[in-house]
């Protein structure tokens, strides 16, 4: 079984993509040594991730993520075993979104604001794992653009 944990926050400052690309590089060389995989989504001054691996690794990385001033108003969405990895292929891959994008994957109206999302997330299992699927499709190319490939 592998830990998957979903979080989502609000980042301190606006992120430029020069700062994403730093975070996703320092993930990238530090999370194949923690046996971590996973998906960082940013849209609209949001975060959501998708941590994977062995649970203490995951609840060890979220401590440090839960410290770092980069993120506010961080909540933990879903968190629990899953049959396998869902992005075994990424240590940790990344897709811009859209706040309309993010509500569709969760299947949710586009008109649904980020924090309803994340309500909806965190009271609904089957959301999470449809949120999962779908950044899985648009990262190996069954949705639209705005993806990193492996």
């Amino acid at each position: 079984m592998t830990f998957q944990l979903i979080y989502s926050s609000v980042s301190s400052t606006p992120m430029q993509m020069d700062e994403l690309e730093e975070l996703l590089e320092h993930a990238q060389s530090s999370n194949p040594g923690h046996g971590i995989t996973g998906a960082l989504v940013y849209a609209d001054g949001h975060f959501l991730q998708i941590l994977e691996g062995e649970r203490g690794a995951v609840l060890d990385l979220m401590d440090r993520i839960a410290k770092d001033l980069r993120h506010e108003t961080i909540a933990v969405l879903q968190a629990g075993d899953v049959p396998r990895p869902a992005f075994a292929a990424w240590e940790m891959a990344y897709v811009s979104a859209t706040p309309q994008q993010v509500a569709q994957w969760a299947g949710l109206t586009a008109s649904v604001q980020l924090p309803e999302v994340w309500a909806d997330i965190r009271e609904d299992p089957a959301r999470a794992a449809q949120l999962t699927q779908s950044i899985l499709g648009v990262l190996v190319g069954e949705a639209g653009p705005g993806a990193t490939p492996p």
